[in-house]
């Protein structure tokens, strides 16, 4: 026992501050962000990232960047975390003092990782499914009580009964039988959730043991919960099946010993949803912690952010801000002070650095740190409209669903608060007139009322009819011969180059299709009509 807890002690140890290598498999995330969506279905926060934000941003992919998949509990808080940039000074401050606590306190992180690992994961759990009040009856746990009486009365009866008593037992334990099996194939999943959220209220109780003072402030309340779960702690996980039918096994199939604990667990589990929410809760706390602790060490630059809550106008200054994603990434400033058009040629950096302000603002409030240099900023609520697709289902076009995209930023744009967003390609999806009309329209509404937007676009027409409320920066690129070069590299004032046509030539495009492009576009250039 003591050789395998050193040797889980070493690898902890030794994984700390590394990428993380766990393994997803299909459904995987949709159990992971349970959590998540238990708290937004049920109205607990008031800023959460929505659907295309997410979507955008890959943030997906973000999460497994960072998450080292200790237990299910973690993972799942981490989902949320990332979801749920801190809007108020008092959420920041705390995740930020337990995140840093983490990363001070090697003793101490390895004492609570030995106990996390442990618990392990349970993917397939539904842990949110015990926050809710239970509206199951006693029932099946009265059935269950009703035959293991039986059972003893007729085995008391043996001595008695010459033949009858020991024919009624017979037929009650072969009934018994066939009831657990019944029973059990309709549980088993729901099995899983009850002993994993037994593990847990075991876990935090394990965890109190340690007194930690630096570990009460944050754990006071989940503490009090213990108190009202004392009797899962006295029941303990639910009796498991082996593969040797041995005669514990058979015990516990004949007298229903696994199903009469999981009724009582399960009922009480319900009876006590909040208690077993403040458990996850907490456990999920410490584990996200010790994983953004984790990926604080991983990278090779980061920076803790100074944040304003004090909502007044939105404001961003950042130096060296790096996609989180990208290994060897081009830093980038930010420092246009206020909405910033941004301009360039194809695959020049435009959306990659829309990305990267947005996620740095993101992973600022959500896990206090950010991949760059120095990032100080207000706490603002962050929307995208980038990466949209026609929505086929429901059978609305690529422009309804970016008009309806724009208008959800338009209307948090009108409420009190910081907003920031980023648009790639604003009405990509309409004719050249009506979209740079429009675009500029919803683009001056938006530093009207006081967004803080980030806006990439081919249409340099835009902006001459965005001076005064925009800044402009854009992307270039080198062409050598048959090699385009790109710095990813922010420059200020708008582009001066393109490269479309450019490229048809790189990539092999006839020489006869790529002149009559060439001289399409000068004599537009030229005389501002198409011919």
């Amino acid at each position: 026992m003591r050789t395998s807890r050193r040797k889980t002690a070493a690898r902890l140890r030794r994984q700390f501050g590394t990428v993380p290598e766990v393994n997803y498999f299909p459904g995987d995330m949709g159990h992971i962000r349970s959590y998540f969506d238990f708290r937004r279905d049920t109205g607990r926060d008031g800023f959460l990232l929505d659907e295309i934000t997410w979507n955008d941003l890959e943030g997906d992919e973000v999460f497994r960047r960072i998450n080292p998949g200790l237990t299910t509990s973690g993972e799942q808080y981490l989902y949320y975390m990332l979801r749920s940039p801190a809007r108020d000074e008092g959420t920041w401050t705390g995740r930020r003092a337990l995140i840093g606590l983490m990363g001070r306190d090697g003793e101490l992180r390895l004492a609570l990782q030995l106990l996390l690992s442990r618990l392990g994961r349970a993917r397939r759990a539904d842990l949110c499914g015990a926050f809710y009040p239970s509206e199951r009856g006693p029932g099946w746990l009265l059935v269950y009580l009703a035959m293991v009486i039986a059972v003893i009365a007729a085995a008391c009866a043996l001595p008695f009964g010459k033949g009858q008593a020991a024919m009624a037992l017979i037929l009650l334990l072969s009934a018994n039988a066939g009831l657990h099996e019944f029973r059990l194939r309709r549980i088993q999943r729901d099995f899983a959730t009850v002993n994993y959220t037994v593990g847990m209220v075991q876990t935090l109780e394990r965890i109190r043991k340690l007194r930690r003072p630096e570990l009460d402030r944050w754990l006071g309340g989940s503490y009090a919960a213990l108190d009202e779960l004392r009797s899962v702690l006295r029941v303990g996980a639910l009796p498991a099946m082996t593969d040797n039918g041995g005669a514990g096994d058979l015990l516990t199939t004949l007298l229903l010993l696994d199903l009469i604990a999981y009724e009582f667990l399960k009922n009480k589990l319900g009876r006590c949803h909040e208690a077993v929410f403040s458990v996850h809760e907490a456990l999920g706390k410490l584990d996200a912690a010790i994983a953004a602790a984790s990926w604080r060490e991983s990278l090779p630059r980061w920076t803790e952010p100074e944040l304003d809550f004090s909502g007044g106008r939105a404001h961003l200054e950042a130096e060296g801000m790096v996609h989180p994603l990208l290994e060897e990434a081009v830093p980038n400033d930010f420092s246009a002070g206020g909405p910033l058009l941004i301009t360039g040629s194809n695959a020049s950096g435009k959306s990659t650095y829309l990305k990267a302000v947005a996620w740095n603002a993101v992973l600022a409030q959500s896990l206090c740190t950010c991949p760059a240099e120095r990032y100080a900023a207000s706490a603002f609520r962050i929307y995208t409209s980038m990466a949209l697709q026609d929505d086929l289902r429901a059978g609305e076009s690529y422009y309804i669903v970016e008009t309806r995209s724009l208008k959800r930023i338009l209307d948090a744009a009108a409420e009190e608060g910081a907003v920031l967003c980023a648009v790639d390609e604003v009405l990509r999806g309409t004719n050249t007139v009506e979209r740079i009309a429009a675009a500029s329209a919803v683009l001056e509404t938006l530093a009207d009322r006081g967004a803080l937007c980030l806006a990439a676009t081919h249409d340099g027409e835009l902006g001459p009819l965005l001076a005064g409320r925009y800044a402009e920066g854009h992307f270039t690129e080198q062409l050598e011969g048959d090699a385009i070069f790109f710095d990813y590299r922010l420059r200020p004032g708008p582009a001066v180059t393109r490269n479309a046509i450019e490229l048809l030539r790189i990539m092999g495009v006839e020489a006869d299709v790529v002149d009559r492009a060439r001289r399409r576009a000068g004599r537009y250039l030229d005389t501002g009509r198409w011919s």
